[in-house]
This record gives C-alpha cells, sequence and structure tokens, in this order.
C-alpha cells in the first residue's frame, strides 16, 4: 500500500463518487465486491444475481459504458440504464449482460461482457450497441482491463486510487503552473505524470512526486499539495529537481485569506459550493411546496450519510433553512443537461415532523429534445450549451489539455463559444473561436462526456487564422 495517509486516501475515494455523481446518478456508499462480479445462476433461480447491491452494479456499470468511445458517440450521455435479465440469462458466458440504455443522443441496446477491475469499478469488454433503429456498432471495450485480465489480474489498490486520480492531478498540475519557479524553469507544463511509486514513498501525508516537462525545460516535482476547495489545490513546501540535478528548494504558496486553517475534510466537497449542489438547490427551490413550507433558502447542505443509506440511485438528501422554515428533502435529482437538475419524487419533512410526498417536477423540454441531426433546427433552444455554463467550462479545459492546441494556440486567453454555430454543425460538433499565447484560430470538434466534471475532444479539425488546417483526431 502506498503511504499516501488517510485524509487523502479519504478525498480519492469521495471525490471519484462525485465525480461520477451525475454521469452515474448512483448513492455514495459502495459495498464489498466479490471477484466474480456477477454471476447467472442455474435455470432454477431467477435473474442475475450480483455480490453488492444490484443499484450500486448498475451505476457500475452504467459508468463503465459511458466512458466506452462507442456508445458515447452514438447514445451521448447516459439518462437511463436497464438490466434485461431475461436476455442476459440467455447469453453464454456468466459476465455477458444486456442493458437497455437511453442517452442523450438516442436509445439503444448493449450487449457486451462486464469484468470486474476494483470493488468499486466494472470495465466494459467486447460486445455489441444496437441502436433503436437497428444500425449496429461493435464495441472493442477496454484495452487495459481485458490486458490486466489476460495477465490474471486486475488492478491493485495504487492502481485503483492513480486511476480515479485525473481531477486531483489536474489541479495539482494548475497549483504548480500557477508558481513562478515553476514558469521560471519549466515554462508552460506540456506534461505532468504522477510517479506513484515515489508517491508512496514520500514522507508527508500531502507529499506527492510528479515528472515535469514544459517548454523551457524538465524535471520532478516533489512538494505538498493543499486542498483549497473542491475545486482547487494549492502548492506547498517542496523541492524542484532540475534534469541537469540542480535541487531548488521552495515554500510554495500562502495560505489564501479564505482557505481554512486545517485543509478541508472530505465530506465538505460535498457542503460546500460544488456543481451538483448548486443546481440541486436551484432545482429544491423553483419546486413550489418548498418555496411554501421553507420559503427563500438560506441554507442547502447535503446529508452525506442519510444519502448513503438512500434506497433509490438517484436519491440524495439535503437539510433546508428558509425564511419560513426549515427541514429535510429527500428526493430524486434528474440530470436535464450539463446545467440543469430537476427534482424528481421525493418526501419533505419539516421541523415540527410533518411529511409532504411529492412528485417532482415534470420532464423538461431540454430532457426531451431530439438530438441535433435535421438539417433546419431553428433557433437553439434556451436549454443548449451557453458561454458561462459548465459544459462550456469542461470544454475549454479539453481544448487546453489537447496537444494540437498546446502546440498551435498555446496557453488559452480566451474561448468564444459559437453558440448558433455549434447548434447547427452536425452531430455533437461544438465550435469555438480561440486566442493564445501562440495564435488565434477556429475549432471545430466533437466533445464527448468522460464523467460530470470532464469533457474530451473527439474527431475534429483547429483551423489558424492564417488558414493552415489541423486534424485534432479521435484519442
Amino acid at each position: 500500500m502506498m503511504g499516501w495517509g488517510n485524509k487523502r486516501r479519504t478525498l480519492f475515494s469521495w471525490g471519484l463518487v462525485m465525480a461520477c455523481g451525475l454521469t452515474m446518478s448512483s448513492g455514495m456508499a459502495a459495498a464489498g465486491l466479490a471477484d466474480d462480479g456477477n454471476t447467472k445462476p442455474t435455470p432454477a433461480q431467477e435473474g442475475v444475481r450480483f455480490s453488492i447491491d444490484r443499484e450500486e452494479y448498475d451505476a457500475q456499470a452504467r459508468a463503465a459504458m459511458q466512458v466506452d468511445p462507442v456508445v458515447a458517440a452514438h447514445l451521448g450521455a447516459i439518462r437511463k440504464v436497464a438490466l434485461d435479465d431475461a436476455a442476459s440469462m440467455d447469453e453464454p458466458g456468466p459476465d455477458v449482460l444486456v442493458f437497455d440504455v437511453e442517452g442523450s443522443r438516442g436509445k439503444g441496446r448493449v450487449t457486451a461482457r462486464f469484468i470486474t477491475v476494483s470493488a468499486t469499478q466494472e470495465a466494459l469488454g467486447p460486445g455489441m450497441l444496437v441502436m433503436a433503429d437497428g444500425t449496429r456498432h461493435e464495441i472493442e471495450g477496454d484495452a487495459d482491463a481485458l490486458a490486466a485480465e489476460g495477465e490474471g489480474h486486475g488492478h491493485d489498490d495504487e492502481e485503483d486510487v492513480e486511476a480515479g486520480a485525473g481531477l486531483f492531478i489536474r489541479q495539482a498540475q494548475e497549483a504548480a503552473q500557477r508558481y513562478p519557479l515553476i514558469r521560471q524553469h519549466i515554462g508552460q507544463i506540456a506534461a505532468f505524470e504522477l510517479d506513484s511509486d515515489a508517491t508512496g514513498a514520500a514522507p508527508g501525508m500531502n507529499t506527492f512526486v510528479f515528472d515535469v516537462a514544459g517548454d523551457k525545460g524538465r524535471g520532478r516535482l516533489e512538494a505538498d499539495f493543499i486542498t483549497v476547495s473542491a475545486d482547487t489545490e494549492r502548492l506547498g513546501k517542496g523541492v524542484l529537481t532540475l534534469a541537469n540535478g540542480r535541487k531548488l528548494s521552495f515554500e510554495g504558496e500562502p495560505r489564501g485569506g479564505d482557505e481554512p486553517e486545517d485543509g478541508i475534510d472530505a465530506t465538505d466537497l460535498f457542503a460546500g459550493d460544488n456543481i451538483f449542489t448548486r443546481q440541486a438547490r436551484v432545482a429544491v427551490q423553483r419546486y413550489p411546496l418548498v418555496q411554501q413550507h421553507i420559503g427563500t433558502l438560506s441554507a442547502f447542505d447535503m446529508d452525506v450519510l442519510g444519502t448513503g443509506e438512500a434506497e433509490g440511485a438517484d436519491e440524495f438528501v439535503f437539510t433546508l433553512v428558509g425564511d419560513k422554515g426549515r427541514g429535510r428533502i429527500l428526493a430524486e435529482f434528474i440530470t436535464v443537461d450539463a446545467d440543469t437538475e430537476r427534482l424528481g419524487k421525493g418526501v419533505l419533512t419539516l421541523a415540527d415532523g410533518r411529511e409532504f410526498a411529492f412528485e417532482g417536477e415534470p420532464p423538461m423540454e431540454g430532457e426531451l429534445a431530439a438530438p441535433r441531426t435535421d438539417a433546419d433546427r431553428g433557433e437553439a433552444p434556451e436549454t443548449f450549451a451557453r458561454q458561462d455554463g459548465i459544459f462550456v467550462l469542461q470544454a475549454n479545459a479539453a481544448m487546453q489539455a489537447h496537444p494540437v492546441v498546446q502546440r498551435h494556440i498555446g496557453d488559452i486567453r480566451e474561448a468564444a463559444f459559437d453558440r448558433d454555430a455549434s447548434w447547427a454543425a452536425e452531430g455533437e460538433r461544438y465550435v469555438f473561436d480561440l486566442k493564445g499565447s501562440k495564435g488565434a484560430g477556429r475549432l471545430e470538434a466533437e466533445f464527448i462526456t468522460v464523467d460530470a466534471d470532464n469533457e474530451r475532444i473527439g474527431e475534429g479539425e483547429l483551423v489558424m487564422a492564417d488558414g493552415k488546417r489541423y486534424p485534432l483526431g479521435g484519442k
């Protein structure tokens, strides 16, 4: 086991749940998973049996399908999954399952192997996606999971933590990039890779080791990283060792005025100002029953334990305080788009013990909108991506990290989202006008949802101001 300390290990495990929260709409607590993951019983028994809670397994399977490029390209952001027990029983092999899947771009049926990677992760193996219109798309599956399986083992604990650390690594890179010493000797960071073995051997609980390369040089960074908020890491004390062996010690960034003296606890990721909680609060505030009994919300905090104990995969629990009263709400939250949650069925419990069951809001226009497949779409609806929306922020991060953009645009200074051109573009392509430290250009590309916090760039093209064209590729 790596010596990362309980604080960081807890932060990663809770951060993973939150990162997957909108994409797979699962509960907070993951049960232990047996090695076989799922089993098909004898003919005398009914249905597929799981060694963890059925809803938890559905959530893991949903996450595995969401990150597959074939599924993402044809179904988009997954809204609903339903296991077809009878069809799964008819398929050969103990780990071949059949799911009916509904996404933002269409509906289809996935028949594929599901490979148990760890207690909290399934990977998609080879299979087939059959769309509602009958078109078929072959699924190659997760090559890494297949290779690990072929070697007779899955990921160990270190690999599980490292695989889920993408958000932390991105935030750590942002912290390193801010630091003057890094800018002086490394420059604009092009590669930033965690050395898990060296990090495990590092003495400090919050000390991490990264191999870093930029446009001025390369080296090794060993430093404390202090969690400021769910979105920000701060560079602490450490040593930068350059490629020529020169060692430069530094004290790191000073603590900000709003930063807690002891950093944040893992549960603060949910109790504070994060994307999902903000969107959930807006949904709850809209609801007439809440307006009647609670009024205008002044406090809105997730009950992490209550959420973990909630039965439904889409159910979350929040404590409410308003200008008319206080209470507790247990409800489903349905993702409408990257910027909006909708309040589903639930129960509002007031401070005096009264309970009000409710059906929630009806489906919204954006939820029911057809994919952008027709040639004449008219004007973009209000629910379509906005310049100040979450999708555009995540797209900016994906563009900044893309090697073609880094090479020709450099550090992005301005990314203007062309909403009308994006609405008119084919499929799930979006258009941005970019200005950076190296040049300016227009990017048109597919953006594929990886999870609640990340988009990745698919096929597309960058056209520079001088007319030169550079394909982006699909990797």
